[in-house]
């Protein structure tokens, strides 16, 4: 598989963050509480949500990164056969079961 771009996954990740309401009305019910009464709003604001920014990407990239590699080995051959044989084997159970309670 040839290595893609990482724009293509993020660009929808942007979007629904923007447009996302929960986020702003946290952000702005959560935030102001750090603002000493009469400090600066600004500088203020701006630490936490770049600490949050941070500890978001620290967060989410490592959890795409194993993302990704978790992808790449479901996407062999084997590996797909032996996980289709497995959940055949776990369905065909119940499936035995119920035949043998009707009878």
């Amino acid at each position: 598989m040839p290595p893609r771009s990482w724009w293509p996954g993020l660009r929808p990740g942007l979007v629904t963050n923007a447009a996302d309401p929960e986020a702003a009305v946290f952000a702005v019910s959560f935030l102001p509480q750090f603002v000493p009464s009469g400090a600066p709003v600004l500088p203020f604001l701006l630490v936490p949500a770049v600490l949050w920014t941070l500890v978001d990407l620290a967060w989410y990239g490592p959890a795409a990164w194993a993302v990704g590699l978790v992808r790449r080995a479901f996407a062999r051959s084997a590996v797909r056969r032996w996980m289709e044989a497995v959940s055949g084997t776990v369905l065909v159970g119940p499936g035995v079961r119920v035949a043998a309670a009707a009878r």
